[in-house]
């Protein structure tokens, strides 16, 4: 493992999404910025296209804009601690109230930083957090596509190794549609259907994160990725 070359500490494949709608801040100032320090920094406008970002990417801290467009920062840091406990959660903001700090207790946010950040402080926060989220976490697994199936009635994925992962009804729902077409992409509005009753009024949201938490509770449970994966303005694949 690498270091970043200030004071030692390794930062190697320490993954940050940093989800800022602020272009300029984003893209020229907060991601060459964590970049620089060593960090795998990736930048994104706003909650969908961080939950889409997520069934394919695995992230181990999350820069999050307390106000964005499309869903605000505390909803995001509960749906994001729910799926995945350890991840590291830093929350951006133009002021912090104490209202504010408890609402981000009550959602698991672990830091708070304002703007504008200081660069210092930042990369601090982001560093201890890295330390404590490797430690919690049991890292990586290899995705194997080979001997994935569903078993019979459709409620347990069963891994090559004969071990099963119990569905919810929502993920059979999810993974009877994609098991039924194995290798091509399934539409979303084809996933939703199964669902709910009205697509139209289904919150896509629920479907990104649906997708990411059943690809986290296999790679948690079982240390093997599920071989699902995106297909930009598509859908979803299964490529067992």
């Amino acid at each position: 493992m690498g270091t970043d070359g200030v004071n030692g500490v390794a930062v190697e494949r320490v993954r940050v999404a940093v989800v800022e709608d602020d272009a300029e801040l984003r893209d020229e100032i907060l991601v060459p910025l964590l970049r620089a320090a060593g960090f795998e920094a990736t930048g994104m406008p706003g909650a969908l296209a961080l939950y889409r970002d997520l069934v394919a990417s695995r992230y181990d801290v999350v820069l999050l804009d307390v106000g964005l467009p499309d869903e605000d920062g505390f909803a995001i840091a509960r749906h994001l601690r729910e799926a995945a406990p350890t991840i590291g959660l830093v929350m951006l903001t133009g002021y912090v109230s104490n209202g504010d700090r408890l609402r981000g207790l009550e959602a698991g946010v672990d830091a708070y930083l304002t703007k504008p950040v200081e660069a210092s402080a930042l990369i601090a926060t982001l560093r201890n957090l890295s330390r404590r989220v490797a430690t919690a976490d049991g890292g990586d697994g290899q995705d194997d596509a080979e001997g994935w199936r569903l078993d019979e009635r459709g409620w347990n994925i069963l891994l090559p190794d004969g071990r099963a992962v119990e569905l919810t009804l929502a993920e059979q729902q999810v993974m009877r549609r994609l098991a039924g077409s194995p290798g091509q992409p399934v539409r979303r509005e084809d996933l939703i259907a199964g669902l709910a009753d009205d697509v139209h009024e289904f919150d896509p949201h629920r479907l990104e994160m649906l997708v990411y938490r059943l690809r986290r509770k296999c790679q948690d449970s079982t240390g093997i990725a599920l071989p699902l994966r995106s297909v930009r303005g598509v859908g979803y694949v299964l490529t067992w």
